[in-house]
């Protein structure tokens, strides 16, 4: 019979975890109880355990320090440390120093501690059972990943009658430039805590799926109805959003498969899941229910096909208005629709590519996206309005200024281009647009140069020679003239 030993700091933890499990039902004695970790090392070298059960965070001393001196002592015990979700860095350390498995205290029920004690410290018939372990783990992931694809139709550990599709909102700014030992103590954290939200299931199994996407399978007790189904679905996925709020401050969104209809098709419930977790990029909140939201646009929509027709042609024209009108009917069929995110995400692309932007990365948020694309009339937006109400010598020169504010130009290059003599056209043109033409060229170069700030990673001094400044100095004085900011300080403003 195995011997174990308990620490932990807290008495009720004690309590409950010392009779959470008939014991010697099971092969094990319970041989002692500490309440920190030098108690625990004293029962240790008295008692000789093979298995010690230690709490992480614990006074005198922790669990880390308990590790080390077993080590030191090369005590053969197994090492099992608990912890909270937000012990991450202690759990790394506890791993890094020997730790044979962690248990989060809240995701903690019989069945887990059984079976993690019987993988990290089996009877002698399970010896062979112990050499496979890791490859039984790889299976099982491998046969839970196959459900969801359909390749297979059923599971040893699990007969899934609907999934929850779980995403990480903020996936590559929280996990993923972390180390893999990192991301991995995170993902087994997380796929307990999935697994714990199902409370009021038969059984509940999570998969990392990719990047930030996870799964959990969900099994019915059976004879539930299916308004007790659902409503069961709705506790573990309100669990779920909270959980990962509590423990691990972080945001998740989540798509709910109905099972109503779906039998023993997991691929199919995985497909309904993630085409409710795609409404999230339309609309508010962190939940979807595939049997309330409607079904995703599978086609680029008419109005969006039109804009990147035209896009390149009314560039050219710098027909602002009509880019304004399309790109307009253009977003609203893709709310209208509910166009799949990866469709939308191609047509920015294009679109950037024929309106000459560079590429910018898909928003999280259709609202965001309605923000970003009010770049493409700026690109061929006039400073002033429409030069259909101006003279012809006014109007060409307002297109020469747009032609070359790049370049060294002054008044009499412009004068001389438009065949007019100096001194008229500086009063003709203050007197139809009430701006004087120096003024226009430095409203037309800082709104290029505010543009470049925003959309580019070029430095300073560069961005100032792209607008016509040579002289770096004086592109920072009438930038911050203009704007009340330097453009050091415009940039960091537009990127909060």
């Amino acid at each position: 019979m195995k011997k174990i030993i308990l620490a932990d700091d807290d008495f009720l933890v004690r309590s409950y975890l010392s009779q959470l499990v008939d014991w010697e039902a099971n092969g094990y004695m319970l041989a002692g109880v500490a309440q920190d970790g030098e108690q625990a090392l004293e029962l240790a070298e008295k008692l000789k355990p093979d298995i010690v059960i230690a709490d992480i965070d614990m006074p005198v001393m922790n669990g880390i320090a308990l590790l080390q001196k077993l080590k030191e002592k090369r005590n053969p015990a197994r090492v099992v440390m608990l912890s909270c979700h937000d012990d991450f860095e202690y759990v790394k350390e506890a791993m890094r120093i020997g730790a044979d498995e962690y248990l989060l205290k809240d995701a903690v029920t019989p069945e887990k501690l059984l079976q993690t004690l019987k993988e990290i410290a089996p009877a002698e018939s399970d010896a062979a059972a112990e050499d496979t372990k890791e490859l039984t783990e790889e299976q099982e992931r491998k046969q839970l990943l196959q459900l969801l694809e359909g390749t297979v139709l059923s599971c040893e550990s699990i007969a899934p009658d609907a999934v929850i599709a779980v995403r990480l909102t903020e996936y590559e700014e929280t996990m993923a430039y972390q180390p893999v030992e990192q991301r991995e103590l995170f993902y087994h954290s997380f796929r307990q805590t999935c697994e714990g939200a199902g409370r009021n299931l038969e059984e509940v199994r999570c998969v990392h799926v990719r990047g930030g996407l996870f799964a959990v399978l969900c099994q019915f007790h059976a004879g539930m109805s299916r308004q007790s189904q659902q409503l069961a679905l709705r506790e573990t996925a309100s669990s779920l959003v909270q959980e990962a709020d509590r423990h691990f401050a972080i945001a998740v969104k989540v798509g709910v498969s109905d099972a109503a209809e779906y039998s023993t098709d997991t691929s199919v419930c995985w497909s309904g899941a993630k085409d409710a977790l795609e409404h999230a990029f339309y609309q508010p909140g962190s939940i979807f229910y595939a049997w309330q939201c409607g079904k995703m646009g599978n086609m680029l929509p008419r109005a969006a096909e039109e804009f990147l027709k035209e896009a390149e042609e009314l560039a050219a024209h710098r027909d602002s208005a009509e880019i304004k009108t399309m790109l307009a009917a253009a977003l609203e069929s893709f709310s209208q629709e509910q166009t799949r995110e990866s469709l939308v995400a191609g047509w920015l692309h294009s679109a950037d590519r024929k309106l000459g932007v560079e590429t910018r990365p898909m928003p999280k948020r259709f609202s965001d996206l309605r923000e970003i694309v009010q770049v493409y009339p700026t690109v061929c937006e006039e400073m002033l309005p429409d030069v259909g109400q101006y003279s012809k010598g006014v109007a060409d020169t307002i297109r020469f200024i747009q032609e070359h504010y790049r370049e060294n130009i002054s008044l009499t290059d412009a004068a001389n281009a438009v065949h007019l003599t100096t001194t008229y056209l500086s009063f003709v043109f203050h007197k139809e647009t009430d701006i004087t033409f120096s003024e226009y060229l430095q409203s037309c170069r800082i709104n290029h140069a505010k543009e470049l700030l925003e959309r580019t990673n070029e430095r300073v001094r560069e961005i100032g020679a792209l607008v016509g400044y040579n002289d770096n100095r004086h592109f920072s004085r009438i930038f911050k003239k203009t704007t009340g900011m330097t453009p050091q300080e415009y940039r960091k403003e537009w990127r909060k």
